[in-house]
């Protein structure tokens, strides 16, 4: 006799639907359930079908329960039988199957300068030299970085070059010659060049507004909010604000090119009011504000810890209604992070890894070496190599199987390793001590934000059966289109 095992599932009700949601694991399909469906997987875990029409033949019609049976068999809900062994390893057309995809670009954040000249309570990069000694980006070195980048971008015809640091601009003359050399390079080779760059405002001047501006760079400028949490977390080397010099400088960009300005902003338990946040970036020109918390040791006085969550997760659930709000109405790129994940969902693609860290995102530090990121640039196990003698492949193909989701103790277990991928390992290094294990804070927002995505596409699926597929541009594969 066969008998009944429940699928990788999870279910879990949402504020707006009256009945509980199931996510099934392996086929990333979600259901709206009623209580039918709900009774048989609560109670078929090991029973053949004949047992659970027994157990429910006084709540429900017989013809009635075999047939949910086998419409929950049919989506892959329930097995009748052994279900298959998926090895944590995966094979190396699994691996192919969620790596790098030749139709991208490789981006690549250049580090022209290690050194800075303000100070951030939770600066990554040890106050701009990541944890070694202050230098700026020498000639040789950065062209070379720009060869290496470019053939390199060759398999993908595009690349992006982000000037980063410390602070890239203590540097500005040598972008001034890295940018048309990268353009000439990138015509010889047939590779499109895009160029952006990471900077905390402080420096701008109107000759390097003007380069930026004309060089059609993507500018992102790191400011934390009003003057109060900015100039608490970001200070000069003297002790005073960085606020009033930023805002000035932002302000003269967007007045040319608020498109092309993204306001980056770190959330710290200082100031948790993502709203108050934005408004204080968008009042200076701009609609492109991007917050994030911080990335820091639990034990920092700033840092967001597990006691934080519901307070996040309350934010998280108002952003998502504005979001599906603007999704009903047809405004475009409200809200890009849930929009991204309800495509994620809507494909169902898998996700083996939390970025593509090592892959098609590198970083080039001050003295040329190629590093698995920007943000790990201060970690010597993740040197892939340097611009001289290229990467490491083997290194390369080693991170890609070592921090594989299905390889990482934390994540092969959790319903939402396909959707995430695992998540940063910058991320995971520095509050847990070790990158295979994830930050518990960062986790638990990112399953709630997909619950949220779901209950967003069974919302939007009720309120015009197509919104979806017009939306996305896709086939809809997801109970959520029914």
């Amino acid at each position: 006799m066969l008998c009944i095992q429940k699928c990788d599932l999870h279910l879990f009700q949402t504020k707006e639907q009256k009945q509980p949601v199931v996510y099934q694991v392996e086929t990333g399909l979600f259901f709206m359930l009623d209580t039918l469906f709900q009774s048989i997987l609560e109670c078929c875990e090991g029973l053949s079908v004949s047992q659970v029409v027994q157990m429910l033949v006084g709540q429900y019609e017989a013809e009635e329960i075999a047939q949910a049976i086998e419409e929950l068999t049919h989506v892959g809900l329930i097995s009748d039988g052994a279900l298959p062994v998926v090895p944590n390893v995966p094979t190396a057309e699994g691996v192919a199957a969620c790596g790098v995809s030749l139709t991208d670009r490789l981006q690549v954040s250049l580090h022209v300068s290690h050194t800075c000249n303000i100070q951030c309570a939770y600066c990554f990069a040890h106050g701009g030299d990541y944890g070694g000694k202050a230098m700026l980006m020498q000639p040789d070195v950065a062209e070379q970085a720009i060869r290496w980048i470019i053939t390199e971008a060759q398999m993908f015809g595009r690349c992006q070059i982000d000037f980063f640091g410390g602070e890239p601009l203590l540097n500005f003359p040598l972008l001034c010659k890295l940018v048309p050399f990268a353009r000439f390079l990138g015509a010889r080779l047939g590779v499109q060049v895009g160029f952006g760059i990471v900077t905390n405002g402080t420096l701008l001047t109107d000759e390097m507004k003007r380069f930026l501006v004309d060089e059609k760079f993507q500018i992102k400028v790191s400011l934390d909010g009003g003057r109060k949490t900015q100039d608490r977390i970001r200070k000069f080397h003297n002790g005073s604000g960085t606020y009033d010099v930023v805002a000035k400088n932002v302000k003269k960009l967007t007045a040319e090119v608020p498109e092309r300005i993204h306001l980056q902003a770190i959330m710290t338990a200082y100031d948790m009011d993502e709203d108050r946040i934005a408004d204080a970036l968008r009042s200076l020109g701009t609609d492109n504000a991007l917050i994030g918390p911080a990335v820091v040791s639990p034990d920092a006085p700033y840092a967001i810890r597990e006691e934080h969550i519901p307070a996040l997760k309350q934010q998280i659930y108002k952003r998502s209604r504005r979001a599906l709000k603007a999704i009903l109405s047809g405004d475009e790129g409200e809200d890009e992070e849930f929009d991204s994940r309800i495509r994620k969902l809507l494909t169902r693609a898998k996700s083996c890894h939390g970025c593509l860290g090592g892959k098609q995102y590198l970083a080039v530090a001050a003295d040329g070496a190629i590093y698995f990121c920007s943000s790990l640039a201060d970690a010597p196990e993740f040197k892939m190599g340097d611009v001289f003698a290229g990467i490491d492949r083997e290194k390369q193909q080693h991170f890609d199987a070592q921090f594989n989701v299905n390889n990482r103790p934390e994540c092969k277990t959790c319903w939402a390793r396909n959707l995430c991928g695992g998540g940063c390992l910058w991320d995971a290094r520095t509050t847990t001590g070790d990158p295979m294990y994830p930050n518990p804070v960062s986790c638990e927002q990112t399953r709630y934000k997909y619950e949220l995505a779901m209950e967003m596409c069974l919302e939007i699926s009720e309120a015009d059966t197509s919104l979806l597929q017009r939306r996305y541009d896709l086939e809809v594969t997801s109970e959520a289109e029914k």
